[in-house]
């Protein structure tokens, strides 16, 4: 918990909002004041929202934008004339908006570098997350624009395709000229994922390099399915602590050491808190096992580990299947949700009255969005093994039988998805560091 006497000395003693700061950094504090006005503390000094900068309507020579985006943060400079407005805030979100002379810009944006914040190119701050800039006249007429790859968008939808990258933006800043001249001023940034190719943004000569997150280790090929079960779950322990943000693995979660992970992610998790209390910490002490004779890999990994939920951020999900956990809203924005209490495929048989769904097990989550799987009970391996099947509660007939000699072990199946998604996720982290 924040201390609030501190912060409220940061303040000049004026009241505060009792929320968490923004950023909070050894000489630098983003703070709310009381009454959710955003102030920065940097270096001694508390900068206040200056609205006179909104009066500053010179063109725009030069734009200089720096991201955090794991931590949905900004710095926003646009160089007009012997002036620059700066505006640091949360992405779609609350920002501070103030004035320096153009010759502090540099600077100042030097100051953000050595932060952690990282040079994007002002209309992408990675290749595959584009800045999307809302404008608005008066309360309630807005006009959104973006530059994706060649293209500029208007209002989110109408793109007009360019000769390049560079001409897009050059484009897309005729088009904010036109509409500051008609009363529009900026009003958020945000960033949208990327559907065109993109230049990666690269930081100015000199500028502090960015900390690399540890390599991953190798992970020997397990030579059957109860290894295959074993280093799958190996490497999504590895991911919880090589990046200890944006996304944690409950069973691997330890609340003395990381007490504030869960509450880091911009998601309401207290419904995930409260009914997902028994899987927290759970693998605290499980280790790989020799399987009992004649137990499924299935088995295996239920009296090993028991279960896996893991929970990512929305600024890293690009490209996983997504679902929220427990098909509710609170329970946390999941990619992987596997135990034996998962789904009660009674109550669908019930509904639909089709008796052959009493035939299936749901093991994993995201059934309401086609992004489930259940184990198919008409069939089953010499070793115990079920086959692994989509589910979608809107299924209308199962799929036809898999022969037992062709049936994947789940372990075999665990460590093939739990490789995809890894895969995807480091990358989307990596990028937001």
């Amino acid at each position: 918990m924040s201390n609030w006497k501190h912060l409220q000395k940061l303040n000049g003693g004026e009241a505060i909002w009792h929320s968490d700061p923004q950023l909070s950094l050894k000489g630098e504090v983003w703070l709310y004041s009381a009454g959710g006005e955003l102030r920065v503390w940097s270096d001694g000094t508390l900068h206040k929202p200056e609205p006179q900068a909104l009066k500053l309507t010179t063109p725009v020579k030069e734009r200089f934008t720096l991201f955090k985006p794991l931590s949905l943060l900004f710095v926003d400079v646009e160089v007009r004339g012997s002036q620059a407005v700066v505006r640091r805030g949360t992405m779609n979100g609350a920002y501070l908006l103030s004035l320096v002379e153009a010759t502090d810009v540099e600077a100042l944006v030097a100051r953000y570098r050595t932060l952690g914040f990282r040079d994007g190119n002002p209309w992408n701050a990675t290749k595959k997350r584009v800045a999307i800039r809302e404008y608005r006249k008066g309360p309630s007429t807005g006009w959104a624009i973006s530059v994706d790859g060649d293209r500029t968008i208007e209002a989110y939808r109408n793109e007009t395709v360019a000769a390049s990258h560079e001409e897009a933006i050059e484009r897309a800043e005729k088009l904010i000229r036109a509409k500051e001249k008609e009363g529009f001023v900026l009003h958020t940034v945000d960033l949208r994922d990327a559907k065109y190719p993109n230049p990666e943004p690269k930081a100015p000569k000199g500028s502090p390099k960015k900390s690399p997150a540890p390599r991953s280790p190798s992970f020997a090929k397990p030579q059957d399915a109860y290894a295959a079960a074993d280093t799958a779950i190996a490497m999504l322990k590895d991911l919880h602590e090589r990046f200890p943000q944006a996304h944690f693995v409950a069973e691997q979660l330890d609340l003395k050491k990381e007490p504030g992970r869960m509450d880091s992610l911009d998601q309401q998790l207290s419904i995930f808190k409260r009914e997902y209390k028994h899987r927290i910490g759970s693998w605290n002490g499980a280790k790989a096992l020799k399987p009992r004779k004649s137990e499924s890999s299935w088995d295996y990994f239920l009296r090993v580990y028991g279960s896996i939920t893991w929970i990512v951020d929305n600024v890293v999900d690009n490209g996983l299947p997504t679902f929220p956990c427990g098909n509710v809203t609170g329970g946390g924005w999941s990619c992987l949700e596997i135990a034996d209490d998962i789904y009660e495929i009674d109550g669908l048989v019930e509904a639909t009255g089709n008796k052959d769904l009493e035939n299936l097990f749901v093991f994993h989550g995201g059934w309401h969005i086609g992004r489930s799987f259940a184990f198919d009970h008409r069939t089953k391996s010499p070793t115990g093994e079920h086959a692994v099947v989509p589910f979608d509660e809107s299924l209308q007939a199962l799929p036809k039988k898999t022969p037992p000699a062709r049936i994947q072990p789940f372990g075999l199946w665990l460590h093939k998805h739990v490789s995809r998604l890894t895969d995807i996720a480091e990358e989307n982290l990596r990028e937001g560091l």
